[in-house]
């Protein structure tokens, strides 16, 4: 779809009324992190149904057994209050529930706290179990941590993910409200993930269908019944392409990698999938314009409809009934160096906004029956527990952290904690080339023994997610 397009498409916005709530099978999502009362009224007003929010552990529970909820009592009740549907992704350990020494603030991963696997599970179904008691009224998707395949968000193994992690954190969420859902595993679509790089189909050290390809598969045979519905994380430019590789995985002369779907179809058929992360990085940091990524946006949106009826052109797994919904990342820019946004930092409307209405608005709003007017302002509601909650007004969010979604290094995010920042550089690595995100990724195998193939020296240089 053109610009020219998107212009009429903008032009019957302003007769349109602003959606009262949305109904919970509405498709449009978006990575808000721990977005202020403001930006939360932007995403009503926009007609966007779902945000996702970063329950960060080490923020919520800074020592054992000591909670402090306010900016989650904050943006779900203001959330709620407007009609929203939160999903909340819980991860990042304190450094009081890990091994020591570790150090939050050191460059190096290895030496991190927030991303190693707790010591013991029964402080993570503690915080899992408190966090659902408090906001189940209000809050029924959950998932178990963010791209734990990647080291700088989870330092540990595919099997302790799935043992300590997902498995008695959906028992702990299922034990505290047996109609919520659990999410997983939010891998980031990278062959070169810390987890499995070097597995798949293998000679030597050079391997193929490795790297996500090879986990996703592990993780849904070992756990696929303790996840009600399954989590991706993917970025492909163009539009086009993003969703052929979806359904239909990667060929270049010799197929390499599969498509969620092929996965998800075998693993776990017939289970609703969700894609929590996926944009285009625009300018001021990123490689495209904003005219461009509003373009890719509304392309990438018109795609789910046409997955549905199993029309996208060129892609042959299709139809797809179970992709359920599609989460834009990012819901504003990051003063800090990345612009990912439908909005700026302060909160100004970008083309990406604009795009996002419009195409909400021509695939069919999701007003539901219930829940606040969007866009009404900052309105103070009711708190989970009964106090009220204070209102947050005016610019970009002053959240505690990036957790589920920073700055996508590979495809997510930068768990930061400090006050102020929406999102958590990574910091440097090497740079996709498919998405143009500064990246942090673990060595690629090289494919040497599939050189005589005359085509492969072009696609091998390129990073794939």
């Amino acid at each position: 779809m053109r610009l020219q397009v998107l212009a009429v498409l903008l032009g019957a916005l302003a007769v349109t009324s602003v959606a009262r709530g949305a109904t919970e099978e509405c498709p449009f999502g978006v990575n808000a992190h721990q977005a202020s009362n403001a930006a939360l009224d932007k995403v009503a007003a926009a007609g966007i149904g779902w945000v996702r929010f970063d329950m960060n552990w080490l923020q919520f529970e800074p020592s054992k057994g000591n909670y402090n909820w306010k900016e989650a009592d904050r943006f779900i009740d203001h959330a709620h209050g407007l009609g929203l549907h939160t999903f909340v992704t819980v991860a990042y350990s304190p450094s009081w529930a890990v091994q020591q020494p570790c150090n939050d603030a050191d460059a190096n991963p290895v030496n991190i706290c927030r991303n190693r696997p707790p010591l013991k599970g029964s402080d993570w179904t503690d915080f899992v179990t408190a966090a659902v008691n408090r906001y189940k009224a209000k809050v029924t998707h959950w998932g178990m941590w963010n791209e734990p395949n990647l080291i700088q968000f989870f330092n540990g193994t595919r099997p302790q993910y799935v043992d300590l992690l997902l498995k008695p954190g959906s028992d702990a969420v299922h034990a505290a409200c047996p109609n919520c859902k659990v999410l997983g595993p939010e891998l980031a679509n990278l062959r070169g993930a810390n987890w499995d790089s070097k597995n798949g189909t293998c000679i030597g050290n050079e391997c193929i269908f490795n790297g996500w390809n090879y986990s996703l598969p592990k993780v849904l045979e070992a756990a696929g019944s303790y996840i009600d519905i399954v989590t991706h994380h993917k970025y492909k430019d163009p539009a086009l392409t993003l969703w052929q590789q979806l359904v239909d995985g990667e060929t270049q002369v010799i197929k390499v990698i599969n498509g969620l779907k092929e996965i998800t179809d075998q693993y776990t058929p017939g289970k609703d999938v969700w894609l929590t992360e996926f944009g285009w990085e625009a300018e001021p940091y990123g490689k495209h314009s904003n005219a461009y990524a509003a373009t890719q946006l509304t392309e990438f949106y018109q795609g789910l409809d046409a997955i549905h009826k199993g029309s996208v052109p060129g892609a042959i797994n299709q139809p797809w009934p179970q992709l359920k919904k599609l989460f834009w990342y990012d819901l504003h820019d990051d003063p800090n160096g990345y612009s990912w946004g439908l909005m700026e930092a302060d909160l100004k409307t970008k083309p990406q906004y604009d795009a996002y209405k419009a195409v909400i608005q021509m695939l069919g709003p999701c007003d539901g029956g219930s829940g606040g007017s969007g866009g009404s302002g900052s309105s103070t509601s009711s708190s989970s527990t009964g106090s009220s909650s204070t209102s947050s007004s005016g610019g970009a969010s002053s959240s505690g952290s990036a957790g589920a979604g920073g700055a996508p290094s590979s495809s997510g995010s930068g768990a930061n904690t400090s006050s102020g920042s929406s999102s958590g550089s990574s910091g440097g690595g090497d740079t996709d080339a498919d998405s143009g995100c500064s990246c942090r990724i673990a060595g690629r195998p090289s494919m040497g023994w599939l050189a005589w193939l005359a085509l492969l020296p072009v696609w091998l240089r390129r990073r794939r997610r």
